[in-house]
């Protein structure tokens, strides 16, 4: 039936997003508006609609656009500026559209198993960076200090702390003793390179995290001690045996001991920036503290906020819960954190492999959002969107 090829179809060109994520935006471009339009020429839609309507993290992301889009209409932000913004959300559009793709089982192994092929060519392209096989090029970003390959570093270690947890739940899942060996040292690798060779401070605290959370699940309350071991000799390692890894984390505290509420902080100080943009954010957030300045209305807002006193304006505060709480007020805030609780407690439903990657999912999106505006950004937004996609379509009715 000419439904049928049409969602089949869609199926498989999302599945090609779990493999473009990491690597490019003109394919992701190109796949998201193949994937609506087949998914709309499968027709079909009371079922499809039959199962957003059941799926509560379905809803939660349409709930959260839905706040987004009712900001458009209030604040000062002109419309087109508002709906552009609200476009940087579209991701979450397709959170219930992946969700009716992925029942089939099969359809979400092969949508996981693209994202780690992504991330593992990208993991093999680094360490030729590194080692000076390759070099910095139009196609490769990166540089032998810093291999970071088709993404800036601090999404690639996003992206690489979330795939190394995957390959270590694989390993600790699979039977057969060669595979189980294979998963476990592309883990490592994908470990490795996110402590020892690439520059991105967010993938050090989303792989703590995920490293203490698939410990604590594998082996229970002795597990998490030691996690928390392999987490501090991992640290320490890295600290004493990376250059980059140290220089990062000695900048970090050296910028955050010096930074001073109320003083401009220099372009270089990332750390001072952020805690910049953090209380000015709160300040804009105190003064519109139930809907906010409006979609599209925060770099006007922080604009004004920060007139005469020697501070740079910025399009976002790189920090998620902050920016959708300065344009949506604590209506979005709160918006927001349910989806993130919702997927917490529906993932305790699935199947124990898929419940283990959609909290670990929750936990690398929630703490990268206090660091970054992650959902704003074209390439972790997207991953939300297909990872929850994957994860959550396999909820049981």
């Amino acid at each position: 039936m000419p439904s049928t090829r049409s969602d089949n179809a869609a199926r498989w060109a999302a599945i090609a997003i779990g493999f473009s994520v990491p690597v490019s935006v003109a394919a992701d471009n190109i796949l998201m508006p193949l994937v609506f339009l087949l998914w709309i020429l499968g027709g079909n839609f009371r079922e499809k609609f039959r199962i957003i309507r059941e799926n509560p993290v379905a809803l939660s992301a349409l709930g959260l656009l839905g706040c987004l889009a009712m900001g458009m209409f209030y604040g000062n932000a002109p419309f087109h500026k508002a709906l552009d913004t609200l476009g940087k959300y579209i991701d979450l559009l397709f959170v219930p559209v992946f969700i009716t793709l992925f029942r089939n089982e099969a359809a979400r192994k092969w949508a996981l198993k693209a994202f780690v092929a992504s991330m593992l060519l990208t993991l093999f392209l680094s360490y030729m960076l590194k080692f000076g096989v390759l070099h910095q090029s139009a196609v490769f970003r990166g540089f032998a200090a810093n291999p970071y390959v088709f993404k800036l570093h601090i999404t690639q270690n996003f992206f690489m702390s979330y795939a190394a947890m995957i390959l270590a739940a694989w390993a600790f899942d699979e039977k057969n003793g060669k595979r189980r060996f294979v998963s476990g040292i592309l883990a490592l690798a994908a470990l490795f390179n996110v402590l020892f060779m690439v520059q991105g401070r967010i993938g050090y605290v989303v792989l703590a995290l995920l490293l203490l959370y698939l410990f604590l699940q594998k082996f229970g309350k002795k597990g998490l001690i030691f996690g928390m071991l392999a987490t501090l000799l991992l640290g320490s390692a890295a600290y004493y045996g990376s250059n980059e890894f140290h220089q990062r984390i000695s900048v970090a505290a050296d910028e955050f001991i010096h930074w001073h509420r109320g003083q401009a902080t220099k372009d270089s100080d990332s750390i001072g920036q952020r805690l910049e943009y953090d209380v000015n954010t709160l300040g804009i957030v105190r003064e519109h503290p139930f809907f906010g300045v409006g979609t599209g209305g925060f770099q006007g807002a922080y604009a004004a906020e920060v007139e005469h006193t020697g501070m740079l304006p910025t399009h976002h505060p790189h920090n998620e819960f902050l920016l959708i709480a300065a344009q949506t007020g604590l209506i979005g805030l709160i918006l927001l954190l349910n989806l993130f609780r919702v997927e917490w407690r529906e993932a305790g439903r699935l199947p124990a492999n898929e419940s283990l990657l959609a909290q670990g999912l929750v936990i690398a999106m929630a703490s990268g959002c206090l660091f970054n505006s992650f959902l704003l950004d074209h390439a972790e937004g997207l991953f939300f969107a297909f990872m929850t996609g994957v994860l959550f379509s396999g909820r049981p009715e």
